[in-house]
């Protein structure tokens, strides 16, 4: 397209009068996308309409659309390139670039978490341990334009709130300041993504088939296997060991089976040879437990405003941060009422076919279940929930709540969806074991 044709020359022109600085490409890419204003002046169904008519495209950089439902390059420079991803579900992954540049939204809005990551431990290149530590929480709209920067400068998550979204990106090829292009983990693992092991993946594979077979002898294979592992094979095989086995829906219903104990059997081998790395796993599982949990429930909806707080809860893992972006986003309302009435009105809305009593997967979300909520939410302790409940409720309504506060106080912190807001300390913070050498 003649537009972002005229953008790149641009771009290359005050870049190469840089001498090609890859530290000044970010500002020289954010202040042209600034000046020309794609998000004024370019119709993103037209980008569409141009993909299909073109008798010939600028050759496409992400053929296999690892970025964007599709990715689409609008623009070929010797040293860089502009691209178009379009988004139809939002991703949590938290991760840095290898590349460096700038990007506009065009269409929707997106939440932007910036990370921080203290590295403790240097496993190897592609794998380290540490603190990743939630920095920053903005809501961009249309228009926005941020700079991306190289490697853990700019360690974040863009989960995009709207379907479909798009962004437009300017970036470098590659900037060597942020290799490896790690991903993170939360809470504690930066991990080489590109790295590719064959024989891992075999053997994870492998694995799988024992599992899913029910091979008498799984558990002996799979031990065997674990003995000798590198680490970095033994994770995704407890990964795999712990969703067949100790996360099976039936046992949990009908409160029998061994599969946890059979997991942890697993999970002792790899203590032994791998120590304490391996309390990190649990950790690591649960949130993604967490996560999917999050993302199911949050396909099952379609108001806007519950949509867009299952995406905080499922991002933000900080209580007043929540608060912030519930203002923000709705800024004639109260967030701490509005919260609570969005929790009611979830309790009340049945999924089809689904055995669950709500979209919340919650049992008995009544007065005394909100009013205790909507203390967490301001951030009271057991004792002023308590002094609450006397000041604020009839004698009789005190009096029906006072013996189950304290296990809806506790149920609610710990529960699957509210667990990372409610938590004394941040995610990772201090539950872990040190990860000094």
């Amino acid at each position: 397209m003649q537009f972002f044709d005229d953008l790149g020359e641009l771009v290359e022109l005050r870049w190469r009068e840089r001498n090609y600085d890859d530290e000044a490409f970010p500002g020289i890419a954010r202040e042209a996308l600034a000046e020309v204003d794609p998000n004024r002046n370019v119709d993103p169904w037209d980008i569409i309409r141009w993909l299909n008519n073109t008798p010939q495209l600028p050759e496409q950089r992400d053929v296999d659309g690892h970025f964007g439902n599709p990715p689409i390059t609008l623009f070929n420079g010797p040293r860089f390139y502009i691209d178009v991803y379009y988004w139809l579900d939002g991703t949590t992954a938290v991760h840095q670039h290898a590349f460096c540049g700038a990007f506009q939204v065009l269409l929707g809005s997106s939440i932007l978490c910036q990370y921080s990551f203290e590295e403790k431990r240097r496993i190897n290149p592609h794998l380290l341990a540490g603190d990743i530590n939630l920095e920053t929480v903005e809501l961009l709209g249309e228009g926005d334009i941020r700079e991306i920067l190289p490697g853990r400068q700019y360690i974040h998550s863009l989960f995009h709130l709207d379907r479909p979204s798009a962004t437009i990106i300017i970036r470098t090829e590659q900037t060597l300041a942020g290799v490896p292009q790690y991903t993170y983990l939360r809470p504690c693992f930066a991990m080489d993504p590109y790295l590719k092991s064959a024989a891992t993946i075999k053997r994870v594979r492998g694995a799988s088939l024992l599992l899913s077979m029910r091979h008498p002898q799984a558990d002996e294979m799979i031990g065997e296997l674990l003995s000798g592992s590198d680490f970095q094979t033994a994770f995704p095989i407890l990964d795999l060991a712990y969703n067949q086995l100790a996360n099976n829906p039936l046992e949990r219903a009908f409160e029998v089976g061994t599969g946890g104990e059979r997991f942890h059997a697993l999970l002792q081998i790899a203590r032994r040879r791998h120590g304490e790395l391996v309390d990190f796993i649990l950790p690591l599982i649960e949130e993604g437990q967490r996560q999917n949990n999050l993302v199911l429930r949050r396909g099952q909806i379609t108001s806007n405003e519950h949509r867009f707080f299952l995406a905080l809860l499922l991002n933000v893992p900080d209580r007043g941060k929540v608060l912030d972006l519930v203002r923000q986003r709705y800024p004639e309302k109260d967030p701490i009422n509005t919260i609570t009435e969005w929790v009611d009105e979830l309790a009340n809305t049945r999924v089809a076919g689904s055995h669950e009593p709500n979209v919340l997967g919650i049992d008995n979300v009544d007065e005394d279940y909100l009013f205790v909520f909507q203390c967490l939410l301001e951030g009271l302790t057991i004792d002023q929930t308590k002094r609450a409940i006397d000041e604020e409720l009839s004698a009789e309504d005190a009096r029906s709540l006072e013996d189950n506060v304290e296990r809806l106080y506790s149920d609610i912190r710990n529960s699957m969806l509210f667990k990372s807001i409610f938590r004394e300390a941040p995610l990772g913070a201090t539950a872990q074991p040190s990860l000094a050498s």
